[in-house]
């Protein structure tokens, strides 16, 4: 009896999310086509019809995930603009969107471990996803600096400073088995970054209590 034909973009997700937990547990450089194809239940060509070539299918992963990200950051950005001065939005609003960001790790840790162990291989010129995070870098530097821009002297340098903490952070939590309380301590680390921050949270904590 014959079995019944996977929806392609059933089978599309699934490669893609068995890739992603691979690529998490032993980097790119140590995924093979034939490890996944296995895992998906496909032969080795069955697995290439998909996304053509092992690069194919990096670039397609990195892709989705920063779709997912973009949309769910920007649906909260478009309705939340400043009210007075240059700023392009109000400060409690900034602070949001970079809490909402270190939320998304802490809820999808395998995510996290897959986008980590890349970025740090694709720091070797000669990595196929090296070009992807020189451009994504650009762009979310970009952004942040806009989110920046009327609260800090220096928008693009500020920018640079929240990326590195993110990174170092998830890096950190990463690498203690998510141990710590993720959230709590970026918290206190954008206070220092962004000294207005602190009254935000401590009204915030506030008004929850109450």
């Amino acid at each position: 009896m014959r079995q019944p034909r996977t929806d392609p973009n059933v089978r599309r997700q699934q490669i893609l999310e068995e890739a992603t937990w691979l690529i998490g547990l032993q980097g790119y450089n140590g995924l093979t086509v034939q490890d996944l194809a296995k895992r998906c239940g496909l032969t080795n060509g069955g697995l290439l019809y998909y996304f053509g070539s092992k690069e194919q299918l990096l670039v397609a992963i990195l892709e989705e995930r920063d779709r997912s990200e973009a949309a769910i950051i920007h649906a909260d950005l478009e309705i939340a603009h400043a009210v007075s001065g240059n700023a392009n939005y109000a400060e409690s609003t900034v602070l949001k969107t970079f809490c909402a960001i270190i939320a998304r790790s802490i809820a999808q840790p395998e995510l996290l471990r897959f986008h980590t162990v890349l970025q740090t291989e694709a720091l070797n010129r000669q990595h196929p996803a090296h070009s992807f995070f020189l451009k994504r870098d650009a762009k979310v530097l970009g952004e942040f600096a806009k989110l920046l821009t009327g609260h800090v002297d220096s928008p693009a340098r500020a920018a640079r400073q929240v990326l590195a903490l993110i990174n170092g952070l998830n890096q950190q939590w990463l690498r203690a088995d998510m141990e710590f309380d993720l959230l709590a301590e970026f918290d206190e680390a954008i206070a220092l970054i962004l000294p207005w921050a602190r009254s935000i949270m401590q009204t915030t904590y506030a008004v929850a209590t109450n």
